[in-house]
């Protein structure tokens, strides 16, 4: 296995564990006799400034998508479901690659998939916050 090949195990191995967390979060939220919405906390740059931090309402999309609302997710932080999909495509490509030995090639890691994360969370912060401070509508409550 070549130095590439195996960084890219590697890296789809710490994506089955991190899928295996969400699983288990996932269990938690259906069997625990509270919500895991409980056990957030206040933002807290909103605290303390007023205006919304680049990565608020991101804990919100992510209890939106375990509850199946994918608009609401994108509503409250869109980088969250667009993460999800390139986790899910990567993840699926890899099986396919592993399980064909091969044949099918492994999901190449671009610089763009960043670029496009970071334009995203920018984008986000700037419309919540022109939306509170210019025409007062807050856009999370």
């Amino acid at each position: 296995m070549e130095k590439k090949e195996s960084t890219e195990f590697a890296v789809w191995v710490a994506g089955l564990i991190l899928g295996g967390f969400a699983l288990l979060v996932l269990l938690a939220a259906y069997f625990l006799p509270f919500s895991l919405e409980s056990l957030t906390y206040d933002c807290w740059i909103h605290k303390r400034s007023g205006i919304y931090c680049p990565g608020c309402g991101g804990t919100r999309a992510f209890f939106a998508i375990l509850h199946g609302e994918f608009i609401t997710s994108l509503f409250y932080h869109p980088v969250v479901p667009y993460m999800g999909i390139l986790y899910a495509v990567f993840m699926l490509r890899g099986a396919i690659h592993y399980l064909s030995k091969g044949k099918y090639p492994f999901m190449k890691f671009r610089l763009g998939y960043i670029y496009t994360a970071v334009g995203i969370t920018i984008a986000q912060f700037l419309v919540k916050n022109i939306c509170l401070l210019v025409f007062h509508i807050a856009w999370m409550k």
